[in-house]
């Protein structure tokens, strides 16, 4: 689902990393981990085209990466950022905002599948009614991770999703996201949190 090959990425013209080799196959969540600064976020902004390549490539579903082919790709992947901003007032207004991009054309909205990814989140469906500034930053992780698993995507990409989280919930997104894998999805994920490198496929140190 991707492949990273001999990867070099530079920032204000420090290498962050050189050569870098990482693959992630169809149904595996794959962990990146590493000390702050090693480039773990970066890594991820890499693989949507966001941060310039210096030397390697990147392949996501036989595409290979470019300025021309950086949107079909970016089609193809749920990006989920850690910090989460949204420019509406209400929860019930945030859980919409994916599905007027263009990028999510095919998938349709619906509230009921909406409520139980919220019911397998362990999240009260009454968040819906609530503003988004009343609602906690691992809530709205929550939130946006159920609607990323109705986008129907080949590849989530998610930026520490259990750092805002206690164990419990924390357990519950790991158990969500393998009933993702047995639809063939993909995960690539940075995380600090030693309960997801082991329940991940597998953990890749930068």
């Amino acid at each position: 689902m991707l492949q990273i090959k001999g990867l070099t990425v530079c920032f204000k013209h420090e290498e962050l990393f050189n050569g870098l080799n990482l693959h992630v196959k169809k149904g595996e969540i794959v962990c990146i981990k590493g000390r702050s600064g090693s480039g773990k976020t970066t890594l991820l902004r890499a693989v949507m085209g966001f941060v310039p390549i210096k030397e390697g490539s990147i392949i996501v579903d036989d595409t290979l990466l470019t300025a021309q082919t950086a949107e079909a790709i970016r089609k193809k992947i749920a990006w989920m950022p850690q910090e989460l901003a949204f420019p509406v007032e209400w929860v019930s207004d945030m859980v919409r905002i994916p599905f007027g991009l263009k990028a999510n054309r095919g998938a349709e909205f619906s509230q009921k599948k909406l409520l139980e990814n919220f019911a397998q989140l362990e999240l009260e469906e009454d968040l819906l009614a609530k503003r988004v500034c009343e609602i906690s930053g691992g809530q709205r992780q929550r939130i946006m991770l159920a609607v990323s698993g109705m986008l129907n995507k080949k590849l989530i990409i998610v930026d520490e999703p259990t750092a805002a989280l206690d164990n419990v919930s924390s357990y519950n997104v790991l158990n969500f996201m393998h009933r993702l894998l047995n639809n063939g999805t993909s995960i690539l994920t940075v995380s600090h949190d030693p309960c997801f490198f082991e329940g991940s496929t597998r953990v890749f140190s930068l």
